[in-house]
């Protein structure tokens, strides 16, 4: 009897040697339901495809890299199956994670369903924050899903990012099929994900909470989001915000507030 298909792909994202990257792969190998398991990366090294070739995982080498949005532009792509999670190589993801978003996502396929959300614990460096005020935040910004799980009001789904962005990326599992013509942002280098979840909320489809604890963010000095300066940053979330609002000064004002938040 043959495997029976699988629906979901983890796309590991890797990048140069991160000493997180072994966990990463335990954590999706460990899951209560099997999916297609890649790497993809544009710094290919003898660090990655050592731990891909222990757990015979492909590597797909984007030779056209160079920026945040056009790997995981190519993680998209890479995979074939009807479900994708791009997931980041330092984060852990809880061993129900597919199962969960595989679930709510057939549960919920009349409303056609762009991505599920789900919640997550966040780590600095090896230390675990019980509380984070990011995650209380995007907690709070969310509070339409704490009445219904699955939204398709395109209002509704914007109303949730109007002034941060409330959804952790890496906790994002994504209906290809359902996304067609879809792309991250290539230029920007911190605002491409919250800009991504803007663009897919003005698409007819829906948005599912998922409201469980399914994976944990690594926070360190060596990740992307941390080496990006603060100017950039501000620049960025005030052209986003700016095409959310379509005014300058409440631009400008929410940037601010924002900074005072990192």
């Amino acid at each position: 009897m043959s495997a029976p298909k699988l629906l979901h792909t983890f796309v590991i994202l890797a990048y140069k040697e991160s000493p997180y990257l072994q966990a990463c792969v335990d954590s999706i190998l460990s899951q209560t339901v099997p999916s297609e398991v890649i790497i993809c990366t544009s710094t290919p090294n003898n660090y990655i495809q050592g731990i891909a070739d222990k757990h015979g995982i492909s590597v797909h080498v984007n030779t056209n890299g160079g920026s945040i949005g056009k790997d995981w532009n190519f993680g998209m792509r890479s995979a074939a199956t009807q479900y994708v999670t791009l997931a980041h190589q330092d984060d852990i993801y809880h061993v129900d994670f597919a199962e969960k978003c595989i679930a709510l996502a057939e549960q919920n396929e009349a409303s056609k369903p762009l991505m599920a959300f789900t919640r997550s614990l966040t780590y600095k460096g090896d230390k675990e924050l019980s509380v984070s005020f990011k995650n209380v935040l995007r907690w709070l910004f969310i509070f339409p899903f704490h009445i219904k799980q699955c939204i398709s009001s395109k209002s509704i789904k914007k109303s949730i990012l109007l002034f941060s962005n409330s959804i952790s990326c890496p906790g994002v599992f994504y209906v290809k099929q359902n996304l067609d013509g879809f792309q991250f942002n290539e230029e920007a280098k911190y605002i491409l994900d919250w800009e991504a979840w803007y663009n897919m909320s003005q698409m007819d489809g829906a948005f599912i909470y998922v409201p469980h604890i399914l994976h944990t963010h690594r926070e360190h000095e060596g990740s992307a989001t941390s080496s990006t300066q603060l100017t950039t940053l501000q620049q960025e979330e005030q052209w986003l915000l700016q095409r959310i609002w379509g005014n300058a000064a409440i631009a400008k004002l929410i940037t601010k507030l924002l900074l005072l938040a990192k």
